[in-house]
């Protein structure tokens, strides 16, 4: 996404009584301010349960783009980057065409295509798809 500063960018959640930090693929779509991430998973294990028990979380991503060679040559470190950030809740989807608009989100994001994909309906009931919307992102870019 050329206008998106989340295109190359990992995310992770964080627990109350924990942290925790697992590298999460998404898929994305803005409406109007906010930001809509979509996510996939397994419908157990340890971040489903802390999900689950508070869905409120804040997400932070950041997208670190090169390494410029004259820093290289100086060692002085000069990145290019952009990080974003904001708070949600998870919304735990369960329609099945809503599942498939955040996996072909995901796919679109990670795969860069426009292309648009049908799941089977068998599959759809055994994945886990859940969203987070952002209604206050924010985020800065590094030169």
């Amino acid at each position: 996404c050329k206008n998106c500063i989340f295109s190359k960018s990992q995310s992770g959640f964080i627990s109350t009584d924990r942290a925790i930090h697992p590298f999460l693929n998404f898929g994305y779509e803005r409406k109007g301010d906010s930001l809509i991430l979509y996510f996939h998973s397994a419908y157990e294990g340890h971040k489903m349960e802390i999900l689950k028990e508070n869905p409120s979380v804040y997400v932070q991503m950041n997208a670190w783009m090169n390494l410029s060679g004259e820093a290289m040559k100086t060692r002085v470190r000069s990145v290019e980057g952009m990080t974003g950030d904001g708070a949600g809740e998870v919304e735990f989807l369960e329609p099945p065409e809503e599942k498939a608009h955040a996996l072909n989100c995901m796919i679109r994001h990670l795969g860069k295509t426009e292309d648009c994909f049908q799941f089977p309906a068998e599959k759809l009931k055994r994945t886990c798809v859940y969203r987070v919307c952002i209604d206050a992102p924010t985020g800065k870019h590094h030169e």
